[in-house]
């Protein structure tokens, strides 16, 4: 959930000249391995959690390694918050920040009486790992899938708490074998528009749905790191996501990735495109063909889902809002998971 931005594509906003600036040079030369056929099979539920029962439990999800993300700089940018979790020092009781109440998963942001003095690890390349310390004056909540989930159909309905200087996000993450892949079904945070403006109604709503990570041409990076932070989110919606629940889903295969909320597209992302610049999927591409490769397209199957509701620190736009503000509750209603496959007849 990085603040990195990658160029994500308004499919009703842009038209392919635009959309084709987000493309590497990087080519490749589709072989048969590439051609997969459309799937015109049905949407199959194969994971459901209603949060009907009185505790999260750990059949189905777990509480991040430590209390913090690794490697933030907190002097200068990123999330100065102290996750709940149960082996970090000090160890605080994931019943602080996670409660199930009347079928909803409630993830709890709190502004804690006293500072927490936490320890946390800042290099996992050691042995042991070097740790570091700091204060936190927030605390909050983060969990994740107990497995890995690939291709298929992601839905939750949810409502988003509108302090300023919260960040709530719903995620998909792979970390193994020395990489990073992130899809962001979605994310909200109190920003400045692409005119360096702010205003605090931003945060609910602006909602952000970004990919980033591993680029498979480390030496070309037009596309990251911000370049076009307007492009990433939906800033002129009039629609305030905070008074309500709303089902955000994301659908990713082979070649595409495309976001909605409410049922509504909002935006897609492909894998492949021409030389013209148009998308690439199962109806269009050709063996033997020779189509640009997205840089920003997640290389991996299989990704961990991810809830958590952080707090921006240390940027006076981002500042988080005043102690009446706190507790902040992010709901989730469920969590679904859908597989294409052939229905019995």
């Amino acid at each position: 959930m990085k603040r990195i931005q990658i160029l994500i594509i308004f499919s009703f906003l842009m038209g392919n000249e635009a959309i084709a600036q987000c493309f590497d040079n990087t080519t490749v030369t589709i072989t048969q391995t590439d051609c997969i056929p459309c799937d015109d099979q049905t949407w199959v539920l194969k994971f459901e959690d209603n949060f009907d029962r009185k505790e999260l439990g750990s059949k189905n999800w777990e509480i991040p390694y430590q209390g913090v993300l690794a490697g933030y700089d907190f002097s200068n940018s990123g999330s100065k918050t102290w996750y709940a979790n149960t082996g970090s020092t000090p160890s605080l009781p994931p019943s602080n920040n996670i409660a199930i109440e009347n079928g909803v998963l409630k993830l709890i942001a709190r502004k804690e009486s006293s500072p927490i003095a936490g320890k946390y690890v800042v290099n996992w390349g050691t042995n042991p790992p070097t740790k570091d310390s700091s204060s936190f004056q927030y605390s909050s909540a983060w969990v994740d899938s107990k497995g890995m989930l690939g291709y298929g159909k992601y839905e939750a309905r949810i409502k988003i708490p509108t302090t300023k200087g919260i960040w709530p996000a719903f995620w998909l993450f792979n970390g193994e074998n020395n990489h990073r892949y992130e899809i962001d079904i979605f994310e909200f945070w109190n920003e400045t528009n692409c005119l360096n403006r702010y205003k605090k109604n931003r945060l609910s709503k602006n909602p952000h749905f970004t990919i980033h990570g591993d680029s498979i041409n480390r030496g070309s990076s037009h596309c990251a790191d911000d370049m076009y932070p307007c492009y990433g989110n939906w800033g002129n919606s009039k629609i305030d996501y905070g008074k309500d629940f709303h089902v955000y889903a994301l659908e990713w295969d082979y070649y595409k990735i495309i976001w909605y909320i409410d049922g509504e597209i909002v935006h897609s992302l492909y894998r492949f495109s021409g030389k013209g610049g148009e998308m690439i999927d199962c109806n269009n591409v050709e063996l033997g063909a020779v189509y640009k490769v997205n840089e920003s397209w997640p290389f991996t199957d299989k990704m961990t889902v991810r809830f958590n509701l952080a707090i921006q620190y240390n940027r006076n736009q981002y500042e988080a809002g005043s102690d009446s503000d706190f507790p902040s509750t992010m709901e989730v209603d469920y969590f679904r998971f859908y597989k294409k496959e052939q229905t019995r007849q």
